[in-house]
């Protein structure tokens, strides 16, 4: 996992916002308790959490690039054991258990 991969896990974790390079975390606040956690890649939203359920969702926001696949994976890899994006054939998928889903943006991990 990349130095920035790490820090941004940080950030998610530990509820703070933060940005390095291309990636930013930002986290909103409602009477000083964070209720919502979003990830940005070049100003692009590709992973936000709901804190109060626990759940989170992906997206490639459009772009299937190698460094959105890293950082959704960095994110996966902490937070959704056992799942991961993978390629085949030029298209994305979940894997998720060995079960392969077809990767859709805005889907709930």
């Amino acid at each position: 996992m990349r130095k920035i991969e790490e820090q941004m896990n940080n950030a998610i974790r530990h509820r703070k916002n933060w940005s390095g390079s291309n990636t930013t975390v930002t986290c909103f606040k409602e009477n000083g308790v964070t209720t919502e956690v979003n990830v940005m890649l070049h100003g692009n939203c590709i992973a936000w959490f709901d804190t109060a359920s626990n759940d989170f969702n992906i997206s490639s926001a459009g772009w299937e690039t190698v460094t959105t696949k890293s950082r959704l994976n960095a994110i996966l890899e902490e937070f959704a054991s056992g799942a991961r994006v993978i390629q085949r054939d030029f298209e994305w998928f979940l894997s998720d258990f060995g079960t392969l889903k077809p990767f859709v943006d805005g889907m709930k991990v």
